[in-house]
């Protein structure tokens, strides 16, 4: 199923509220993104061995079809999604990766 996941690393200052931010914020504008059939989000707490995870925060959705992600790539969600996610890594200090899967 194709896929979009967004991953951004931790915040330079205030991680806590980047997450609360997030979650409150952020994530009602990615839930409008059209026939997306789930989502999940992910905050980091480190890895396997004890170390510092590489990213924070991740973002994972997924639609049923290549057209249907394809329809939300181009819809006005995704524009205020990407808006409001770029006005927060500058705010905290952090940036973001997106990746495209399947």
């Amino acid at each position: 199923m194709p896929s979009l996941t967004v991953l951004y690393t931790k915040p330079a200052s205030d991680a806590d509220a980047f997450v609360e931010e997030y979650k409150n914020d952020h994530v009602p504008i990615a839930e409008k993104f059209p026939k997306m059939a789930s989502h999940s989000t992910t905050v980091f707490s480190g890895t396997p061995r004890g170390g510092d995870a590489p990213y924070h925060v991740m973002f994972h959705g997924v639609w049923e079809s290549q057209d249907d992600m394809n329809e939300a790539m181009g819809d006005p969600s995704m524009m205020e999604a990407s808006k409001h996610a770029m006005g927060m890594t500058q705010k905290y200090g952090n940036s973001a990766e997106m990746l495209l899967g399947s």
